[in-house]
């Protein structure tokens, strides 16, 4: 079987470059060996990779945006007599031509979008196990905790947080008002919001369900408990030192820029990986 030396070159990752040889390596009944070369982004780099794929006879397939780097590999490649593809620029210029726009010449857009995909996928799976109080002894890791009374919204608010690249932990307030010791460790270490609610809107809503019972729940009972929740957790709030909120009339995308303001925090959709 013969063998096939392939080198994948990029001034970013090379994952896109990479793939691409591999994709095509397949097409035929032959062993190949591929190394990939990244973060390429100097003349003397691209000489030392030309010069090891000479003596490899290998075939570089490349993924480099940076016109002046481009330009110069496929000049120094034709003058080595190594074979170099540009996989990129065929189809950069297509686009162009249809578009009449110009390409960005960023670096690394498509690990980018990578990175986004997997940090807010990652947020969302954390947010779904902490979600009403679960897996308190992985709430350590939230990068925010929010702590709400009855129909605050917590789960919907945490999910569109968590969409935006933040791992969020809500636990419900009840009548005990009790804290974790797990959340009671975490206080001025980890962002905590307290939900609140007026009174009048909850015996509102609590009052909407106590007629659908047959016969009717107690309204002053309902009111008796209300009263003591709503105590509880300005007890809870203040002795976190919580930011609260009150989102009776705020709608969840309110009260997500109040949060993402507060404590600063910019939406998460990078994490780091090691380099190749």
């Amino acid at each position: 079987m013969k063998e096939l030396n392939i080198f994948a070159v990029s001034d970013s990752l090379g994952e896109t470059a990479e793939r691409i040889a591999v994709a095509s390596a397949l097409q035929f009944n032959i062993s190949r060996n591929l190394t990939r070369f990244s973060r390429i982004v100097k003349k003397e780099q691209l000489d030392e990779v030309l010069r090891k794929a000479r003596d490899a006879d290998a075939i570089v397939v490349y993924t480099i945006v940076i016109p002046a780097l481009s330009d110069y590999m496929k000049k120094t490649a034709e003058e080595m007599g190594v074979v170099a593809i540009d996989v990129l620029q065929p189809l950069l210029d297509a686009i162009q031509a249809k578009t009449g726009e110009e390409p960005a010449r960023i670096t690394g857009l498509t690990h980018k979008m990578d990175e986004r995909y997997f940090n807010r996928m990652t947020a969302i799976e954390f947010t779904l196990a902490h979600d009403n109080g679960q897996n308190l002894d992985t709430i350590k890791d939230a990068d925010l905790i929010i702590l709400g009374l009855p129909r605050t919204s917590k789960t919907p608010l945490s999910m569109y947080l968590a969409n935006l690249g933040l791992k969020v932990a809500n636990y419900p307030i009840g009548r005990d008002g009790q804290i974790p010791p797990e959340i009671l460790e975490l206080k001025g270490i980890k962002p905590m919001v307290g939900l609140d609610i007026d009174l009048e809107s909850l015996l509102e809503m609590k009052r909407d369900i106590a007629h659908t019972f047959q016969p009717p729940l107690d309204l002053e009972a309902i009111d008796d408990e209300l009263q003591e929740v709503l105590e509880n957790a300005y007890r809870v709030f203040a002795r976190l030192k919580c930011e609260v909120i009150n989102v009776a009339t705020r709608d969840i995308e309110e009260t997500a820029n109040i949060i993402m303001e507060k404590f600063a925090f910019r939406i998460k959709l990078a994490h780091v990986r090691p380099t190749d």
